[in-house]
């Protein structure tokens, strides 16, 4: 396995993932049995169905490297996980909910994937997959490509007919579109690429799919969304592209968040309500709460130690404009001063802020679209044409955004500011 000039060092990697199989390895003890549930909080409880599938699909992304002490903790947390991933329970939920089935398998495909077969299992499901309800369940575009992903571990033929209708095959709305909008475009390119196994082709261009992804990495580093941003980072070890400033940069950042914090952070964890418990409940607690943000991080250093898909560790800075990040910030102040993003910034280079100008930019045009502040969006715009950084979507759609506003007003005798 060779090691990109200038990229982050594999040995740093492959500590990363080690660590992280080990946090799998603890979330199969503690929550594959029953999963977790506070009293105060029923709503809220964790499955223990969710658990094992999560943690198989990220043994499923580390089984193809070749690192030994990788290989030998996938070992050890598939063989711990088996009993959990073919119960009674989970045969049983899928004799009773065919339409369901390849939920409660999710865990068992990927365990044959990686080499743990189970004939019976596998017989009992493939007669389920044939009954009449089993394809009865009504869902979303990104998750029949779950399905279709699946079933092509199963050998099964399968359609792809979901990628025509899912978030990748048109144009995404970066203005206004919400958590669920990207979820659903890092979750299709995943199911289509299958962690570069077998991959399908992309149904858009991997450049603008990408030109997205940035707009949507830009918002999550605003709003210290790390989980989300994990997970659009996939985009491009899943897609083989070159790594961006923008992504460079925010790989930098959620490894450096991961470093202090000893893991990287989930938007639901509470770490006032852990400091309200203490022992075994408190670290359970924690592991709940925080154990999928943590795989995410996973996924993405396993995609990223795979040949020639490691980021780079200096920003490329050859196409910055002199003083444009300076220049966009003049105009809007994109977040607080206290974020992590904001830390990691300051510690640039002049030349290397630059070229993240075009990620302040994404920021500070969905900060205010998002505050009805057009006046400024216009001057955002004009700005960022003038440094050269509006050969993006979130800009096109800015400028759209305007020109309806400019066709709303003298209808309606409406100004276009709020």
């Amino acid at each position: 396995m060779r090691k990109a000039l200038g990229s982050w060092k594999l040995t740093d990697l492959e500590r990363r993932l080690c660590n992280i199989l080990d946090v799998a390895r603890r979330a199969v003890e503690q929550l594959a049995p029953a999963g977790y549930a506070d009293p105060n909080e029923p709503s809220e409880a964790l499955r223990p169905e969710k658990v094992v599938a999560e943690t198989a699909f990220l043994l499923l992304a580390a089984s193809r490297l070749e690192a030994p002490e990788v290989a030998r903790r996938v070992g050890e947390t598939a063989r711990c996980l088996i009993p959990h991933a073919r119960n009674d329970r989970m045969l049983l939920g899928l004799c009773l909910q065919p339409g369901l089935a390849l939920d409660f398998a999710t865990a068992h495909i990927c365990l044959d994937r990686i080499g743990y077969r189970d004939t019976h299992f596998d017989a009992v499901l493939r007669k389920t997959l044939a009954s009449q309800a089993s394809k009865g369940q009504e869902r979303v575009p990104y998750r029949i490509l779950e399905q279709e992903w699946l079933l092509r571990g199963l050998n099964l033929t399968s359609p792809v007919s979901a990628s025509k209708l899912c978030v990748l095959s048109q144009p995404m709305d970066l203005l206004t579109g919400n958590r669920d909008d990207f979820y659903a475009f890092t979750h299709s390119l995943l199911y289509l690429r299958d962690f570069n196994i077998s991959p399908l082709p992309l149904p858009r261009g991997r450049r603008t799919l990408l030109a997205e992804a940035e707009a949507g990495l830009a918002w999550c580093l605003a709003g210290q969304d790390y989980d989300l941003g994990g997970e659009l980072l996939l985009s491009w070890p899943l897609t083989g592209y070159s790594w961006s400033p923008i992504s460079t940069f925010a790989f930098r950042v959620l490894a450096h968040v991961e470093d202090e914090a000893g893991f990287l952070p989930a938007p639901n964890t509470s770490l006032k309500k852990a400091d309200q418990l203490s022992g075994d409940e408190r670290a359970k607690y924690l592991l709940a709460s925080a154990y999928h943000t943590v795989y995410v991080m996973g996924l993405l250093a396993a995609l990223c130690l795979q040949d020639g898909r490691t980021p780079p560790e200096r920003i490329d800075s050859k196409r910055a404009v002199p003083g444009a990040a300076a220049e966009v910030l003049r105009i809007v102040n994109v977040c607080e001063p206290e974020s992590h993003w904001r830390a990691e910034f300051a510690g640039l280079t002049s030349t290397e802020q630059d070229a993240l100008a075009g990620m302040l930019l994404a920021m500070a045009l969905r900060q205010k679209a998002q505050e009805r502040d057009f006046r400024t969006l216009s001057v955002l715009l004009a700005t960022g044409w003038a440094l050269g950084l509006t050969d993006s979507p979130i800009a096109s759609q800015s400028a759209e955004l305007l020109e309806r506003l400019a066709a709303f007003a003298p209808a309606s005798g409406a100004a276009t500011a709020a």
